[in-house]
């Protein structure tokens, strides 16, 4: 229940600090408050990974907190979009189809949370989904690197300049990539030292 309540308090204040700052008209502040947000999940994920870890929890109960969280990256950049673009700032039309995909992919880690929390209260943990969910961490970790690299040298995709109707998307997707990487490689990294 404590995490349910520091989702809502984080995606609470973190939707509401992309509002003021899109409509303050800064691009500095609404970067930093994206990248801000961003950093928070993936500490508070980190260590939700190390505590559950530290407490001897089941490899079903550490994956599906790894998976809430990457549900939570992927949601919070669906609704950081679906505020900006479609309250504050004009309209980007390409915004609706980011949205879309960013939140099938929060649903499908909720869902996929959802069902290795069910094994885990069973008492059971189910080598197949946990494998899964292993494949995919690597392939978003790789998915993440590659998207990262891309805005980072894409000479098109400008963080700050507000003339761009995409700028606010870059700093969402950016940021977002880079809690996504954390998390999937912390969560490698302590599937291997296990």
């Amino acid at each position: 229940m404590t995490s349910l309540v520091i989702w809502m308090i984080t995606l609470t204040f973190g939707i509401c600090a992309i509002i003021l700052s899109a409509a303050s008209g800064a691009p500095e502040i609404y970067m930093a408050i994206t990248a801000l947000i961003s950093i928070v999940i993936a500490f508070l994920a980190i260590k939700d990974q190390r505590d559950l870890q530290s407490s001897g929890a089941s490899d079903s109960v550490i994956s599906a907190s790894t998976a809430r969280y990457m549900g939570l990256v992927w949601t919070w950049g669906a609704l950081a979009l679906l505020v900006t673009y479609y309250f504050i700032l004009p309209s980007w039309r390409e915004w609706p189809h980011f949205f879309a995909g960013l939140a099938i992919v929060g649903v499908l880690c909720l869902f996929f949370a959802s069902t290795l929390s069910g094994d885990s209260e069973k008492g059971t943990d189910d080598a197949t989904m946990l494998k899964l969910g292993r494949y995919l961490t690597i392939a978003q970790l790789a998915g993440t690197g590659v998207a990262i690299a891309g805005l980072l040298i894409d000479p098109d995709k400008q963080f700050l300049n507000v003339k761009r109707l995409d700028w606010a998307a870059v700093n969402v997707f950016f940021f977002g990539a880079l809690a996504l990487a954390a998390i999937s490689a912390h969560a490698l990294f302590y599937g291997r030292s296990r």
